[in-house]
């Protein structure tokens, strides 16, 4: 069970009890905040999948190994290619995880977050 499935079933089973949080009294609608969840689920899911799926930082590894191979045979030539490799590498997982930052910050609602903050610390009974 992910963190969107979480907290939808606990709104929806929730709901109607007496002292759960109501979305509009934090400014918002249901409706906003099962999107909202969903489009933050799905960023999350894309990061969870990428540090699963090593084919595309595998596939960035081997390319200037092979591509500098061509150049001439030699230890130190393959050296650098594998350093190469390494530096492209992270600078992929740097950069997507910074584009995620950005999407999760351009997605960012205070009034839902506070919302799904009183959800959450709420006890069912």
């Amino acid at each position: 069970m992910d963190w969107e499935q979480t907290i939808t079933d606990k709104i929806d089973r929730n709901r109607n009890a007496k002292g759960f949080p109501v979305a509009e009294d934090f400014g918002t609608t249901d409706d906003d905040v099962k999107d909202y969840i969903y489009d933050k689920q799905r960023i999350l899911d894309r990061e969870e999948e990428r540090e699963k799926s090593l084919t595309i930082p595998g596939i960035i590894l081997v390319m200037p190994v092979i591509i500098i191979s061509g150049f001439g045979e030699g230890v130190n030539l393959l050296l650098l290619g594998v350093v190469l490799g390494v530096i492209l590498m992270l600078l992929y997982f740097v950069l997507m995880k910074s584009l995620d930052k950005n999407k999760l910050k351009k997605i960012y609602d205070s009034d839902i977050e506070d919302y799904i903050a009183a959800v959450t610390k709420y006890k069912e009974e």
